[in-house]
């Protein structure tokens, strides 16, 4: 059953402007197509303005019939891109900052750096100021971009076409590029110094991972790694690389030198947009595409705990609490809701499916929903 406080609670919210009614639980089946026909939702927000207040939560509306993509937050902000084409970014009370508007903007988690809100575009990058929303730069890079990192003055990203690319934070000039040998659907990971890319060829029969300089692009070591399923990896604070292959198996790779430190079995492969996440100093929580958690020992690979669902993982890694509860987005748009010390639970909103998570402002979960007839941005405080 759903605890009150619980994620579930959040998204009822969600139910509230479909006018329809929630679901839980560890089975929880498909929602009805014709679920809340002929009802009338209560009014919500104005498209595009600022956010409803629902409990101790608040939901912002976006314009139909644009959906919401993945979004990220840090300690004072929440960004996200809607109809492939508006940036918007909320305060911690979903009031909105600004919106920007460029056409082909991609539905990936856009970067919030401390001046600049960097978003993924189909054929680049585009930076914005983070007061006010201007534009700085907007440039090509002949690639599909995927959520950049920031390494000291570099946006960094990686492509679909299958490079990595630097560019100047500053005045949006080039700086590097790097070949990748298959394409690169997810994200890169970096310390500030070293930037760490995954790839998987088309065909699934090899892949791997490299490390390069960040401040200049030079290749610092490339493994090869079993292809068929690579995740983006994720960087521990002991210096390691993780990533989820398609041998069924989490890598650890030393950051120095790519040596293979650990590796550790799970059930699933990986999915290129779901990356590990690195808990803390001494944890790594590992998602593999079926739609499973194992949380790892980051220094040797030994499993203390794990989940499995009925789902998939494609998009959108897991979030976490300090207090060991983990969120994770299925394909089918459920959420996972499960830990070491809680009850797991299964959580489906009652129309469209959950796009992706962030921990935001105040630890509060900040979930976005698309293929709804109302699409969403909401956030609330327990989870």
């Amino acid at each position: 059953m759903t605890r009150p406080g619980s994620l579930a609670r959040i998204l009822c919210l969600l139910a509230l402007l479909a006018g329809v009614g929630c679901r839980s639980g560890t089975a929880s089946p498909p929602p009805d197509a014709g679920a809340g026909a002929g009802s009338s939702p209560p009014p919500a927000a104005a498209p595009g303005g600022d956010a409803r207040r629902e409990g101790d939560g608040w939901v912002w509306t976006a314009p139909p019939p644009a959906w919401v993509g993945l979004p990220a937050a840090d300690d004072e902000a929440i960004a996200f891109t809607y109809g492939r084409q508006h940036l918007v970014v909320l305060d911690a009370q979903g009031r909105r900052q600004w919106q920007a508007d460029r056409l082909g903007l991609r539905d990936v988690a856009p970067r919030l750096g401390t001046d600049l809100v960097v978003a993924a575009t189909d054929d680049g990058l585009a930076a914005f100021r983070r007061a006010g929303g201007a534009l700085l730069w907007d440039t090509p890079v002949k690639g599909r971009a995927n959520t950049p990192v920031i390494a000291g003055g570099l946006a960094v990203t990686t492509t679909w076409e299958g490079t990595v690319v630097a560019i100047n934070l500053a005045d949006g000039r080039l700086a590097w590029t790097v070949s990748l040998p298959g394409p690169a659907l997810g994200p890169p990971a970096t310390d500030g110094t070293t930037v760490v890319a995954a790839w998987d060829r088309a065909d699934r029969r090899s892949g791997g991972a490299i490390a390069v300089d960040a401040a200049s692009g030079r290749q610092r070591w490339a493994v090869p790694l079993p292809g068929g399923g690579v995740s983006a990896p994720a960087l521990t604070a002991g210096g390691l690389a993780v990533v989820v292959a398609g041998d069924l198996a989490a890598h650890a790779l030393a950051l120095t030198s790519g040596e293979r430190k650990w590796r550790t079995e799970v059930e699933g492969a990986g999915s290129p947009e779901v990356p590990p996440l690195a808990v803390d100093a001494r944890t790594v929580l590992v998602a593999h595409r079926l739609g499973g958690l194992d949380l790892l020992d980051a220094g040797t690979g030994r499993r203390s705990w794990q989940v499995a669902t009925d789902g998939a993982a494609v998009r959108g890694g897991p979030v976490a609490r300090p207090a060991g509860s983990y969120a994770f987005p299925l394909d089918d748009g459920r959420v996972l809701l499960a830990g070491p010390k809680r009850e797991t639970e299964l959580v489906r909103p009652p129309a469209g499916r959950v796009s992706g998570l962030a921990v935001g402002p105040g630890g509060w979960l900040v979930a976005t929903l698309r293929e709804a007839p109302v699409n969403t941005a909401e956030a609330g405080p327990l989870w």
